[in-house]
């Protein structure tokens, strides 16, 4: 794990197929009657754990940390 982010090592196929299946979950939820933020708060929950089991608390504590900076200069909306 670098200072800067996880290392995946997924080719840009694969990380899209996967933005296409989470966000596909994301609009059944909402078909289903599920409100934005309620899903929205449920996903960050869920890949939390994920990736604490996947990279371990200091690296998610890590990337926690740098993402204040990305929100900040607006990279996510």
């Amino acid at each position: 794990m670098s200072e800067e982010g996880f290392s995946v090592a997924s080719t840009d196929q694969e990380r899209l197929a996967a933005l296409k299946v989470v966000a596909d979950s994301f609009e059944e939820g909402l078909r289903q009657g599920m409100g934005r933020d309620t899903l929205a708060v449920a996903s960050f929950t869920v890949v939390m754990q994920m990736l604490v089991e996947v990279y371990g608390r200091e690296a998610v504590r890590i990337v926690l940390r740098d993402s204040e900076k990305r929100v900040a200069s607006g990279e996510f909306g």
